[in-house]
């Protein structure tokens, strides 16, 4: 942590807010993007308006303690102008010694459960949220259910996690569901899907093992056991998490260019300008995350194209809320439904 940011946090409160600007809604998307994909840079001056009644919310980050603490909250008033007041959480550490916080800010919209809207990185220190303003601009889409996630792009990045051949997979409204047999080994196991809030903003869906049955016979038993099985889904389905992540990211690209209007590449390729905007300039997050038919197919089936999986997303712009990313610090995001321990059903 820097002087500057130490003598902040020792200023007695009450003082000012910590957090302070402005969130907007952006109204004319072509408007709004073109000049920042031209190169313009500073704030932008057409395309939005302000959006009030949005929650925004602080999240803190040390770089001893690596798990993300919640903080003060504010919504957004008439102008969309915010004002978080409360001291930030996990801000010193026992003993004295140094440390470096960071936070992050998320915003979402209605009543419990909200509807995740726009997250940052770590990008911001105490002492640059003392003098940032910090202004996001959001984007929402509706996605069409023809643009969601496929049967068969589900099994592409299944196939490979060691699952028996015989896998059956059914997507209903409480999200995957598995079963499959293996030289007298059932398995029987179910999954969640959820929009990642984390400041992971590579990171899109969040998979969690999220129910279990596993029975080892003879004479599978010789070999292996429950436990070990189940250890193998859990690494499988990190895998699979990191390869559907990278495949919605494609998505994504492809429907931004062609809802907003954005210049293409030969073919209807995604130029790679647009691609380095999507992974440098902008944050995504889903707001929520649906299954639009319940389906049963085989986890060998790599080309049914009914889709399972989809839901709406919020572009966020920045992406980061502070001058200089590089010094973003290396924290591993910590995803509660991985942390817990499956239920046994």
């Amino acid at each position: 942590m820097s002087q500057k940011d130490a003598a902040y946090l020792n200023t007695p409160w009450p003082r000012g807010p910590i957090f302070s600007g402005h969130i907007y809604r952006i109204t004319d998307p072509a408007g709004f993007f073109l000049p920042i994909l031209a190169g313009e840079h500073g704030q932008p001056q057409q395309g939005y308006e302000p959006w009030p009644g949005l929650e925004v919310r602080m999240w803190s980050v040390n770089d001893l303690i690596p798990i993300p603490l919640p903080g003060g909250a504010a919504m957004t008033q008439a102008d969309g102008s915010f004002g978080i007041t409360q001291p930030p959480p996990n801000a010193t550490v026992p003993g004295g010694t140094p440390s470096d916080v960071r936070f992050m800010l998320q915003v979402e919209e209605g009543s419990f459960p909200y509807r995740p809207m726009y997250r940052s990185d770590l990008s911001l220190s105490v002492g640059a949220a003392e003098t940032t303003e910090l202004n996001i601009w959001l984007l929402p889409e509706t996605v069409d259910v023809k643009d969601g996630i496929a049967a068969g792009d589900v099994s592409s990045e299944l196939k490979g996690s060691g699952l028996p051949g015989n896998t059956q997979i059914t997507a209903s409204a409480g999200g995957l569901s598995f079963s499959g047999s293996q030289s007298g080994a059932d398995i029987k196991f179910g999954i969640s899907i959820v929009p990642d809030t984390s400041f992971d903003l590579d990171t899109f869906l969040d998979l969690g093992l999220s129910s279990w049955n596993i029975h080892v016979g003879w004479p599978a038993d010789w070999c292996t056991n429950a436990d070990d099985i189940l250890t193998q889904i859990v690494g499988g389905l990190q895998g699979a998490a990191s390869s559907m992540n990278a495949a919605v990211l494609t998505k994504m690209e492809k429907f931004f260019e062609n809802e907003e209007g954005l210049p293409s590449g030969p073919g209807g390729t995604v130029l790679s300008i647009v691609k380095t905007f999507f992974n440098t300039e902008i944050s995504v997050t889903f707001m929520d995350v649906t299954f639009p038919t319940q389906h049963t197919w085989s986890i060998a089936n790599t080309t049914d194209s009914t889709v399972v999986l989809t839901g709406d997303l919020c572009v966020g712009y920045p992406r980061h809320l502070s001058s200089d990313p590089s010094t973003i610090p290396v924290f591993a995001p910590l995803r509660l439904s991985r942390a817990l321990r499956p239920v046994r059903v």
